[in-house]
């Protein structure tokens, strides 16, 4: 795959994982339980099997919690017992908790040096759920909850199934630099002992008679450059070439692999989990 070719599907990605954002933060009370609850099995599946089942998955929980609610109402009181109920809006939430880590996932793993701006997508359909359906409900059929009901169940399952097919996983890929051609005159040259001086002098000019210098690309990737970027070099989300401590932070993360229950005797992992418990649970009060 080009490099236009895989920029392209990182974008395409995105717009999906949002999409199936939108559908992912309808639920009511026993729907928060249900998103809440499922966080830690729903992680262990979508790292497992990757992004596109919990996507899937999601979207028949939705789909079929929402329509036996639509039920249920329209039915009228006794027709669907209480128990039930909560089980549907139990499912809502487990299908929104699924979607939504499938997606989220997706967009980090797509833009590994733009994490922040790409999974800020799918996190801003994820707070713009309610509005975006009461606004829907409130311009095609105003103060009728039977409708909006249908119309929940139709369209979270529609978003997050068909927008499943186009999360893609994009592979990164590697920049090399070139080395310097070897001259057919330096197998000839008789090594001898020099000063430190001298020797970066002759290192010096060998490589200009050469005319050969590795191509390093100039431009910086960091956390705060543009998801969009329209420079002609290496896009969003491409390795850089990487420098001496890229190089050994990428060699750190790679032999560092902690994962499942080996993760619980760790203190930092207590510590991340205390703090995003804090900031999100505040987050959720705010918006509730």
């Amino acid at each position: 795959m080009s490099e236009r070719n895989q920029k392209t599907s990182r974008i395409v990605s995105v717009i999906a994982a949002t999409i199936i954002s939108l559908a992912c933060g309808t639920n009511g009370t026993f729907g928060n339980l249900g998103m809440y609850t499922a966080g830690i099995p729903v992680g262990l599946l979508v790292d497992n099997k990757g992004p596109r089942p919990g996507v899937l998955l999601g979207s028949l929980l939705l789909g079929v919690g929402y329509f036996f609610q639509y039920r249920a109402y329209d039915g009228g009181p006794g027709s669907i017992g209480l128990p039930w109920l909560c089980l549907f809006a139990f499912m809502t939430g487990i299908g929104g908790c699924a979607a939504f880590a499938g997606s989220i996932k997706t967009s980090a793993l797509n833009w590994p040096y733009h994490r922040g701006t790409a999974t800020a997508f799918p996190l801003s359909g994820f707070g713009l759920s309610a509005f975006f359906f009461s606004l829907i409900s409130s311009l095609a059929f105003p103060d009728n909850t039977s409708d909006l009901l249908l119309l929940l169940a139709v369209l979270t399952f529609a978003m997050c199934f068909v927008g499943g097919f186009f999360l893609h996983v994009v592979p990164q890929a590697h920049t090399y630099a070139l080395i310097p051609e070897r001259n057919d005159s330096d197998s000839s040259t008789q090594l001898k002992r020099t000063k430190s001086g001298e020797s970066k002098h002759s290192t010096g000019h060998l490589s200009r008679e050469a005319g050969t210098q590795p191509e390093v690309p100039t431009e910086d990737l960091e956390e705060t450059s543009s998801l969009l970027s329209k420079s002609s070099g290496s896009g969003p989300g491409d390795s850089p070439y990487p420098d001496e401590e890229t190089k050994k932070a990428a060699h750190d993360s790679h032999q560092l692999d902690i994962r499942g229950l080996s993760m619980l005797v760790h203190v930092k992992f207590w510590q991340l989990w205390l703090l995003l418990g804090l900031l999100t649970g505040i987050g959720l009060m705010t918006i509730k």
